[in-house]
């Protein structure tokens, strides 16, 4: 179901559940639930329609437009919550890679050299906790984007044999009732008063994320 986090004239900050598409269904959501048509309602970034959190869309193009800036400032904020298999050798740090989109596969994949159609993708990453779970080794990370690619994260974890859970089209062998990447924390400066937003939703209460005892506070 589709919650509405943050509602005022100009911007709504949304929490998309899986399986909802970001660039139509949420829209067409939205205008079902708050009424006018689904262009009323303005993607202004993109989550994959197999991850779960916060989203936030413009209400008219001129708070659209104030909106897209942010992303193209760097802005707007975006924090995630994932689960792998495995954990990083140190417990904070960054990846960064070249990415080339497969648009036939639509899947992501490393490559050593830059050429047309590669990109560069940095994350900053700190893991939380650890858990060991059905002969499998869990960690619970929080991920900082410096860029945001196709598929970023998912690619860059698996690439080091570090699967997310649940990404089968990455690699994991481990089953999931959903795939464990979440947006939980959303910050961007208000379009009409530019003064800052900053959200935070709590991580889902599913398998995963229900093998850490404790929600780390950070």
């Amino acid at each position: 179901m589709l919650t509405i986090i943050r509602e005022t004239k100009s911007d709504l900050v949304v929490l998309k559940p899986y399986g909802m598409d970001a660039e139509h269904e949420v829209p067409a959501a939205l205008a079902a639930q708050l009424g006018g048509q689904k262009e009323d309602y303005y993607c202004i970034h993109r989550l994959d329609k197999t991850a779960a959190g916060l989203l936030v869309y413009g209400r008219s193009k001129t708070a659209a437009a104030v909106l897209s800036k942010a992303v193209q400032d760097n802005a707007l904020k975006k924090s995630y919550q994932i689960v792998v298999d495995g954990c990083p050798s140190e417990q904070e740090g960054d990846f960064i890679d070249l990415l080339y989109k497969d648009r036939i596969k639509q899947k992501m994949f490393p490559v050593k050299k830059m050429r047309h159609g590669v990109k560069e993708a940095r994350l900053h990453y700190t893991v939380l906790t650890h858990s060991e779970n059905d002969n499998h080794s869990l960690s619970l990370i929080q991920v900082h984007l410096d860029t945001g690619r196709f598929h970023q994260i998912r690619v860059q974890f698996a690439s080091r044999h570090m699967p997310l859970v649940g990404d089968g089209k990455y690699g994991s062998r481990i089953s999931s009732p959903h795939l464990a990447l979440f947006c939980n924390e959303l910050s961007y400066p208000d379009p009409v008063s530019g003064e800052t937003v900053s959200l935070q939703v709590s991580i889902p209460d599913e398998f995963p994320w229900t093998c850490f005892p404790v929600k780390t506070i950070y």
